[in-house]
């Protein structure tokens, strides 16, 4: 689980550096039918990991609520396989929901241009707006790492539950 969040923490920086920055074009005069391939799909990998960094962040904290070494090793398992699945629909979900404007008008923007200057505070600005964009998807994911998380629990408890626990007695 510790490399699977590395992993999703190093591409959601990459990913997210390279869509504000527009790296895609210094990849394009390089080598460019990747640097091609690079801007088609950068911000679907923008989008992706932003959202696997959320679920695996909700899978881990709803792994330290579970006691059982067991129960919490296949419940991770099959929450991450589950998230893995969902992780396309999730990302599309997240991605709609992350472009309403929580704001009114441009007080950042203004405020990078007045302290950068124009090109540099427009340049931060965009850097801003693709950072807060991939954290807004991945808070939007977090729930449901923690809910496919829990619904594991659920099955592997219920799963390992005896059956026929014998006569009642009354009293």
């Amino acid at each position: 689980m510790r490399r699977l969040t590395i992993l999703s923490i190093a591409l959601g920086i990459i990913m997210t550096l390279s869509y504000g920055t527009g790296a895609h074009i210094a990849v394009r005069f390089l080598n460019p039918p990747f640097g091609a391939w690079w801007n088609a799909n950068e911000f679907a990998m923008v989008e992706c990991s932003a959202a696997a960094f959320g679920m695996l962040l909700g899978i881990r904290l709803g792994a330290r609520l579970v006691d059982g070494l067991l129960l919490k090793r296949n419940s991770m398992i099959t929450a991450v396989l589950a998230g893995a699945l969902a992780l396309p629909i999730v990302a599309r979900l997240g991605s709609e929901v992350a472009r309403y404007r929580f704001t009114r008008g441009a007080p950042a923007n203004a405020w990078l241009i007045d302290r950068f200057a124009y090109d540099t505070g427009m340049f931060l600005d965009k850097l801003l707006g693709a950072g807060v964009y991939s954290m807004k998807i991945a808070v939007i994911a977090f729930p449901v790492g923690m809910i496919l998380f829990g619904l594991a629990v659920v099955i592997f408890m219920t799963a390992a539950s005896d059956t026929n626990p014998g006569p009642a007695i009354s009293k």
